[in-house]
């Protein structure tokens, strides 16, 4: 383990803790931290800053110099940068352009919605990104996200999550999607529990359905069995349990079965890194981690966005890019290499459009992609709650 040496950091192109964590507020953008030993670069990783709170961006920033600093083995304490505040002018500055941005975006209130298109004929996954997404705009009371897609009898099934504004508890629904009339039909609520769910990953296993929902708020990765297609689910088992994780997404290929996921510890938010588990077999067999740390430390690319798209012979994991702010858009990256070290190779990249301000959840199936976005919704209700919610969330950041 290094020891002696002397070590640097670079945070947000600054050697200056507060100064960048500043930049990274004013510039809406991932904040970098590099690692250098004898100006050498050893690590180096990307964390999302909190948006409306430069006091929580510090801690969050500070938390994490701690974890890498643990994980690389060095001794904080001879880690070099400044940490000193600011000069009152430089950060007056600072703090007045940070507040002018957040009255501009307190005044935009936002919704996700499913939108889906048909593919390219070829199955190019290069080209799976252009064309006219169709928009399917639900009630100004909820919001409909991260859509998975499922083809079943001639008919493109939509599994996707509910969320009521007033109450902010997420759950699993399904519907029909009808491209002649451009709308979800016969939806139906699914799956409604006593914490958050969202991401219904459902896969087919030897003709049965099952899904796998992001339930971090109960602190496990739990496998829900289909006993009625579509409509009616059942719990089947525990996968990982004691664990806050996010979007897990499972992958198989060559008798394996891995699944990749983002984890919250001390120090990293669920944005910020990629875990991987295996098991040679899900449901008889427990998943045990292939990588002690996380494969992926990139808060622009690292939180899965959708099921692992296989074809031709390559496999493509769907990211997320939080870079700017959660939901931001999403990455196409070609899985090159999962043991013996992970390595991968972004290929696309995903945009919302000029008409959406985030795209965060892609899915595909029998020539039929689904995603979210997220748009602007300038209606007395929805400029009422969310502008209400912003004064809420700055009163009570520091």
């Amino acid at each position: 383990m290094p020891s002696n040496n002397k070590y640097r950091l670079v945070i947000a192109n600054s050697d200056h803790l507060h100064r960048g964590v500043h930049r990274a507020l004013l510039f809406y953008d991932k904040l970098d931290l590099i690692f250098f030993e004898n100006d050498t670069e050893i690590k180096h990783v990307s964390l999302s800053p909190d948006p409306v709170s430069f006091h929580n961006t510090l801690l969050r920033t500070q938390a994490k110099i701690s974890l890498l600093c643990d994980r690389l083995g060095i001794n904080e304490a001879a880690l070099v940068y400044d940490k000193s505040p600011l000069k009152t002018p430089e950060k007056l500055a600072y703090k007045g352009l940070f507040v002018s941005q957040m009255l501009y975006k307190m005044f935009i209130p936002m919704q996700w919605v499913i939108v889906y298109k048909s593919l390219d004929t070829q199955g190019d996954v290069n080209k799976n990104k252009n064309g006219q997404w169709h928009k399917i705009i639900p009630p100004k009371e909820v919001f409909q996200a991260d859509p998975f897609i499922v083809y079943k009898d001639d008919k493109h099934y939509v599994f996707y999550e509910e969320l009521k504004f007033e109450d902010y508890h997420g759950y699993l629904a399904v519907a029909e999607l009808d491209t002649k009339q451009g709308k979800l039909i016969n939806a139906k609520t699914i799956l409604k529990l006593d914490y958050h769910l969202s991401y219904p990953q459902v896969f087919e296993e030897d003709g049965q359905f099952y899904m796998i929902p992001e339930s971090a708020e109960n602190s496990t990765v739990d496998l829900f069995e289909c006993t009625s297609f579509p409509y009616e689910w059942k719990k089947k088992q525990t996968l990982l349990d004691n664990i806050q994780a996010v979007d897990s997404t499972l992958l198989k290929t060559n008798d394996t079965t891995y699944l990749f996921t983002s984890e919250k510890v001390k120090g990293a938010n669920f944005d910020d890194e990629l875990c991987i588990y295996k098991s040679n077999n899900i449901f008889i067999e427990p998943l045990n981690k292939v990588y002690e740390q996380p494969v992926v430390s990139d808060v622009s690319n690292a939180r899965m966005a959708g099921k692992f798209i296989q074809k031709n012979g390559q496999i493509y994991r769907i990211a997320q890019d939080c870079g700017k702010r959660y939901g931001y858009r999403a990455n196409i990256n070609k899985v090159i290499q999962i043991e013996n070290g992970y390595k991968e190779e972004k290929v696309e990249t995903i945009n919302p459009g000029k008409k959406a301000l985030g795209f965060h959840t892609y899915n595909e199936d029998h020539g039929i992609a689904v995603a979210d976005m997220l748009i602007a919704r300038f209606d007395f209700y929805s400029l009422r709650r969310f502008i209400g919610g912003n004064i809420k969330r700055v009163l009570f950041s520091r």
